[in-house]
């Protein structure tokens, strides 16, 4: 029997593409990100090209949630939580309608959306939940199109860590017939994701994804509050380069037990940058070290444990043919440098020069997830969340009746016919 993780479900020869809207929220409601994605083919062998993206802020957007936006946290009250949700929804709605204005695509055309928020995390063992925060409901009455969201909740139900589930849509995206791949996201957390290419046998059950280290979010902190608020990040890496690495202070964060935990790897906050900071200034001030020299110092920590984590992490009998880099980091050209010259010199490309924009990955990622839980394919791989057995992940918000006798004639492999209002609601 193939397991789950392996099906492969062939498209119908005449089977017409599917036009998704993936939507990602950032882990603090700061940013919304919107991609459409059209898909041709089902399963494991879809084939996914991103149609357009947008971003959103709070700042240029009238629907942004003010509360979750403003810090709310635990303290935050039900009442308040629950306008958030509202606020939320308004927030996705009003990214969909500008998603399709600005792609000249009607919102009928659209088959399904697929939503991961932040939600509210509780990472205590050996139970961890997640509350999604996420109104489906209000999402598909506005829009009419069908809503697949809480795509975390049946991957920690089956003894996962909830993530990263982006890690087979990922493969879907940016997959090679012939090469091997190694995402590197220079994020606010480090994390690499290893994409094996079609030739490699068994090539989806081969896929890693983890977290590696701490990232950009230690630069911009040591950048911004050990100048004041100057710089609130090191732009292209132009104060690193003026400073010497510090042995004694890499040393010391390479000893970190974040950066040596055993796989699977990953936490819906990923690796703060925290305690990496607190212990640099309090060495710096017995030390004397200039900023320059800290943020050369991080620069070769981010670096190393990206190296490290090739190295030691990934099969030795799956070798990497080309390193993709995403994220904020890939702009940092010290940074770059220090990465290529540890990886032998394995080509390395962006994400955007083979075809897909950073900001678009996260939504499109979320599309994907949508598109399989209609093909009823687990979204999600044992060796990357630690889930016993892979499964369909998400959950479906029915949109309007047209809408849903679409996505039920999709789901059943049957072509699209018009029916009446009478039987499209049976």
């Amino acid at each position: 029997m193939v397991p789950p993780t392996l099906r492969r479900d062939p498209p119908h020869p005449d089977s017409p593409s599917r036009m998704a809207i993936g939507l990602s929220i950032g882990s603090s409601c700061q940013t919304l990100k919107a991609a459409l994605v059209e898909a041709a083919g089902r399963g494991l062998r879809m084939r996914a090209t991103v149609r357009a993206a947008i971003r959103l802020s709070p700042e240029e957007s009238r629907g942004a949630p003010r509360t979750l936006v403003r810090g709310g946290g635990a303290e935050t009250s039900v009442e308040a939580l629950a306008q958030s949700r509202i606020e939320l929804a308004e927030w996705e709605v009003e990214s969909i309608r500008r998603l399709c204005e600005e792609s000249a695509v009607s919102a009928a055309k659209v088959l399904v959306i697929g939503v991961d928020d932040p939600g509210l995390w509780c990472m205590t063992k050996p139970r961890p939940s997640c509350l999604s925060l996420g109104d489906a409901a209000r999402v598909a009455e506005a829009t009419g199109i069908s809503v697949v969201d809480a795509f975390a909740a049946r991957d920690l139900a089956q003894g996962g860590q909830g993530g990263p589930i982006g890690a087979l849509p990922l493969w879907i995206l940016l997959r090679h017939s012939r090469e091997n791949r190694l995402l590197v996201d220079l994020g606010r957390t480090t994390r690499l994701s290893l994409l094996p290419g079609d030739s490699c046998p068994l090539a989806s059950s081969r896929i890693l994804s983890f977290d590696a280290g701490p990232g950009v979010a230690l630069l911009d902190q040591l950048a911004s509050k050990l100048t004041g608020g100057r710089h609130a990040f090191d732009p292209g890496g132009r104060l690193a380069v003026q400073g010497r690495r510090i042995a004694p202070l890499l040393d010391h964060w390479l000893a970190d037990h974040a950066l040596s935990r055993t796989l699977p790897c990953w936490h819906p906050r990923g690796i703060r940058p925290d305690r990496f900071f607190n212990d640099a200034v309090r060495m710096a001030v017995e030390a004397n070290w200039s900023v320059q020299d800290m943020l050369c110092t991080a620069t070769h920590l981010i670096a190393e444990t990206v190296s490290r984590a090739a190295r030691d992490r990934l099969p030795s009998d799956l070798s990497v043919d080309r390193v993709v880099i995403t994220g904020g980091g890939q702009h940092n050209g010290m940074l770059l440098r220090e990465i290529v010259a540890r990886l032998d010199r394995i080509p390395l490309s962006r994400a955007s020069e083979l075809g897909v924009l950073d900001e678009a990955l996260e939504p499109a990622c979320s599309a994907i997830l949508a598109l399989f839980h209609l093909d009823q394919v687990p979204g999600n791989v044992g060796a990357v969340t630690g889930a016993e057995i892979p499964r369909v992940l998400g959950r479906l918000t029915p949109g309007c009746p047209q809408n849903w006798q679409r996505l039920l004639d999709h789901m059943t492999g049957a072509e699209p016919t018009l029916r009446p209002l009478r039987s499209a609601l049976r």
